[in-house]
């Protein structure tokens, strides 16, 4: 794969406190990703449509590639543990685990009785178990993975006062679960999956990361932080561009648009 690096000065942006940030580096890593991680080592992880999925270091290098055998769009990737990575297939209704080196386990259903049709989307829990948002019923369910029976399960239409759900994006962080609602915004549920509070009202969040205590999220030419605890709000202005993915890591701000990496050096 052709893999393109270039240090990128011309674009300096300056941040509502006055803050300067710039481009230092990008990459082209030759495919629009449908999902993307990043683990605790500073590694980026990507889907592509096919099922594929790579890892990166940052400086555009592959360092291993899973190729599935059952070809299928991953949903959610979470590479947050580092020695595993988590990888759902929504159109499946399966998962799997890869190691570091991305090798993968075998595949597990989602489709069991106690269930009843799930169809949604899934997470991995801080406990190693799993959350599911199934839209059957409009539930959050905490699942057992080794028995894959259903520990609790909370009615989200009941708890939220709010008939239809259109869930985009689900994170354990924390031992927290956030949900990004294409119309509510993003919500905060604790461990026994009880309703805590609404993070943001905008609508349209289809993906949000996390940094130390901060909620990480897009929106048009700014990236935006929230303190989980405070409440506290902050702001980061970057290049006018249509980004899909954001992260954060120390000084580094790393955005993903169409099939390009830039890395950003915040001042």
């Amino acid at each position: 794969m052709k893999i393109s690096i270039f240090i990128s000065l011309f674009f300096i942006i300056t941040h509502l406190s006055g803050q300067e940030i710039a481009i230092d580096q990008s990459f082209d890593i030759g495919y629009e990703p449908i999902a993307a991680s990043f683990d605790r080592q500073g590694h980026l992880y990507f889907a592509k449509s096919g099922g594929g999925i790579d890892k990166f270091d940052q400086n555009g290098k592959i360092l291993y590639h899973f190729s599935p055998q059952k070809k299928g769009e991953p949903t959610i990737i979470e590479a947050w543990q580092g020695l595993r990575t988590f990888v759902h297939y929504r159109n499946f209704q399966e998962y799997l685990f890869l190691d570091r080196f991305l090798n993968s386990s075998e595949r597990y259903s989602l489709d069991f009785s106690q269930s009843r049709n799930f169809s949604g989307l899934v997470t991995l829990s801080g406990d190693n178990n799993l959350w599911a948002i199934n839209d059957q019923d409009q539930s959050l369910q905490k699942i057992d993975i080794n028995n894959q029976e259903i520990l609790f399960e909370t009615k989200l239409n009941l708890s939220l006062e709010y008939e239809y759900l259109d869930i985009q994006f689900i994170r354990a962080y924390q031992n927290y679960l956030f949900i990004s609602d294409a119309s509510l915004g993003i919500l905060m549920f604790d461990n026994l999956g009880n309703y805590v509070d609404r993070l943001i009202s905008n609508e349209g969040i289809a993906f949000f990361s996390f940094y130390k205590n901060e909620l990480i999220f897009l929106q048009e030419n700014k990236l935006r932080q929230i303190d989980l605890y405070t409440k506290k709000e902050r702001e980061i202005s970057i290049p006018d561009l249509p980004y899909q993915f954001a992260f954060m890591e120390n000084n580094k701000l790393l955005l993903i648009r169409n099939q390009t990496v830039d890395i950003i050096k915040i001042n």
